[in-house]
């Protein structure tokens, strides 16, 4: 038994060194105080967190979770299980469980709560393995006990918290004989306390379990403290339930251990739910392990990182939060010029060159309100007064002091900065030499517009003449004369033609190509454009067929597209042989658009040149003698047109002699 008169220790122990995150709150939520395990585990001082609302360290997501189990515990006295995602001082999160309970007594003037947490981050990660899992451990997950304000060293007050904790507590001398329990031990158990007063842990053991409390005692002499095991317990009826314990030492005045208090926290819902990833569990305790190793291998870690910060090539320098450089390494001494023992003390401002004392005071309260500060540019300056542009990015920390601290790389970019430079006044003369082609581009297309007026204007006498001649009016011709004559009109014809698409192909380069669009019925006008060419279709010896769906409507220029249709039979005669030539015109709705496919039995085109037939001048080298000349210009013309109105156009081929085909999409009109 443990004598009476270390019983305050027993209950102050269990508040200051238990194994939860332990604080008490008044009625408004305000923290009254917090043990030293939650105070390690936040990264705060107690000065930092005594007098500020317990919904400040929980994230915005879980705020109203919080709130209504604070409202229910105010309520009722005991507030519910519920889980919650917290956030540390470094801003990085965890999830805990949390309870809490009103504290009863006389002692107490108001009402004070006790708020216990568990750190079940590790859990939570496994069970979100599977989703059934996941919501057993946010509804059912059983953690955190109930303790109260250690402001008050009363006796009683521990007591109090011990008797009342909502988990299982038992303490225990030596020989693993039960010393002392609550109230939720005795009753999960299914005993009186006077019954379990001087029984071994053994009989509350499962014999599942039997090795393993056998080995974390062992553990516990050797170490002082035993934190999480399953263990499996037996209550009086003979049933089971797996639990999570946790327990710390006891010592009496001269500092030698005569006991332990032991939490014990019922995880039976959580086992159930854990019964599906059984494979895992060895992966989940290796990473209890791998934590563990993480916090001895911090110590190694420090010193790597400052032999990075002191051999780094780039200048570093630590601040703190009044701006003043309390260490830096050695680059930074070298490049500044200084000796390090010179600039330990010195204001950031006597080392950034006078054009950026604004701009690194801006950067400066930035960093300051939290904001992060990310290669910013700054031009620094040596102790011989000459200067040199950086990038400048800033982290930060907080020092044992708990002031904010900022470790800051400096990066030497005159390299970069010269060859920016050389960059900008290249990028000038590049600005010029465009602008000196762009009026030599204008001066072309104003030359091209001229000549093609200059060139088509002669051609209208020659054409009427040539049509007055060949009605005989100035008297009967020749075979040979008019035969003559028929070629005069055919190529004043086809000069005519060049001239007008050149004017279109200019037109549709600046954008200035005129289209005057109306609702029009498409098969009446490809029905229209057929019709007109017929006669030299005939003359040819070709047939033309047509399937055109009827009342496709597009808000289209119809001379345009006449146009269009136009020069594609003209292509299509152009390049299918005489005598036997097909050409065969369908138009059908395709979604939301007309589609016009103009398919001839032709020379075809090679798959890798489908694309360049739409360049300007660009003609299909064929070894076949074509009987109509061409200026590579017809199809650039359908290809503006069509897409001036919305449109698309392409070809398509299986090659050279297969034919080829123009597909054209138009939207329809609404």
């Amino acid at each position: 038994m443990i004598p009476s008169r270390i019983l305050d220790q027993r209950y102050r122990t269990f508040y200051e060194i238990s194994p939860d995150f332990v604080c008490t709150l008044d009625e408004n939520g305000i923290i009254l105080d917090a043990n030293k395990r939650m105070l390690e585990h936040f990264g705060y001082s107690k000065i930092e967190v005594v007098g500020k609302p317990c919904f400040d360290f929980i994230t915005p997501a879980y705020k109203k979770t919080a709130l209504d189990g604070f409202k229910e515990m105010m309520e009722k006295g005991v507030g519910p299980l519920i889980e919650i995602q917290l956030i540390k001082n470094d801003n990085t999160t965890f999830f805990g469980v949390c309870k809490g309970a009103k504290i009863g007594g006389e002692l107490l003037e108001s009402n004070i709560y006790l708020i216990t947490i568990q750190d079940v981050s590790q859990i939570h990660e496994a069970l979100e393995k599977t989703k059934h899992a996941e919501e057993q451990v946010a509804k059912k997950y059983e953690e955190l006990k109930n303790t109260y304000d250690t402001l008050l060293t009363a006796e009683a007050k521990y007591k109090n918290l011990y008797d009342n904790s909502p988990d299982l507590l038992r303490t225990i001398d030596l020989d693993s004989i039960i010393t002392d329990c609550n109230k939720s031990y005795a009753k999960n158990l299914g005993y009186t306390r006077d019954e379990i007063i001087g029984s071994s842990i053994f009989k509350h053991t499962d014999e599942r379990s039997y090795n393993d409390m056998e080995k974390g005692i062992q553990d516990w002499k050797v170490t002082g403290i035993i934190s999480n095991i399953e263990i499996w317990l037996k209550r009086k009826d003979g049933t089971a339930f797996p639990t999570l314990l946790s327990g710390n030492s006891l010592y009496d005045e001269k500092g030698k251990i005569v006991g332990r208090t032991v939490s014990l926290r019922d995880i039976s819902d959580i086992h159930a739910a854990r019964t599906t990833i059984e494979q895992d569990q060895k992966k989940i305790n290796q990473q209890y392990e791998d934590l563990k190793n993480a916090n001895l291998l911090l110590a190694t870690a420090e010193q790597k990182f400052r032999s990075l910060y002191d051999t780094s090539p780039d200048l570093m320098r630590t601040i703190d939060n009044d701006g003043l450089i309390i260490d830096c390494n050695d680059a930074y001494a070298l490049n500044l010029g200084y000796e390090k023992k010179e600039i330990i003390g010195m204001s950031i401002f006597e080392h950034t060159a006078e054009k950026s004392l604004d701009n690194i005071g801006h950067t400066f309260d930035s960093w300051k309100s939290g904001l992060s500060i990310i290669n910013k540019e700054v031009w620094m300056k040596r102790k011989d007064g000459t200067t040199f542009p950086s990038l400048l990015s800033a982290t930060t920390f907080y020092g044992q002091d708990g002031k904010m601290k900022s470790n800051t790389v400096i990066k030497d970019i005159t390299e970069l900065y010269n060859a920016r430079k050389r960059i900008e006044e290249n990028e000038a003369r590049i600005r010029e030499q465009y602008d000196a082609l762009r009026k030599i581009d204008q001066s072309k297309e104003e030359f091209l517009t001229m000549i093609t007026h200059e060139l088509k204007t002669p051609l209208v006498p020659i054409q009427g003449y040539v049509d007055i001649l060949l009605t005989d009016t100035f008297g009967p011709l020749t075979d040979a004369q008019r035969q003559r004559l028929e070629i005069i009109k055919l190529n004043s014809k086809n000069l005519s033609k060049l001239m007008t698409d050149l004017l279109d192909v200019q037109k549709i380069e600046i954008g200035q190509l005129r289209i005057s669009k109306a609702r029009n019925n498409l098969a009446d006008i490809i029905r229209g454009m057929v019709e007109n060419m017929k006669p030299n279709i005939e003359k040819c010896h070709m047939e033309i067929l047509t399937h055109l769906q009827p009342d496709l409507f597009c808000t289209c220029d119809s001379l345009r597209i006449d146009q269009v249709i136009h020069n594609l039979i003209n292509n299509a005669i152009d390049f299918c042989p005489k005598n036997h030539g097909k050409i065969f015109i369908k138009l059908h709705a395709e979604g939301k658009n007309a589609k016009i496919i103009i398919k001839d039995n032709g020379v075809g085109i090679s798959k890798n040149k489908l694309d360049q037939i739409f360049v300007k001048f660009y003609q299909i080298d064929t070894s076949i003698t074509r009987e109509h000349g061409g200026s590579g210009l017809g199809l650039v013309v359908c290809k503006g047109i069509v897409e001036a109105h919305g449109g698309k156009i392409w070809a398509e081929s299986e090659g050279e002699g297969k034919g080829a085909e123009i597909h054209i999409m138009l939207p329809l009109a609404d």
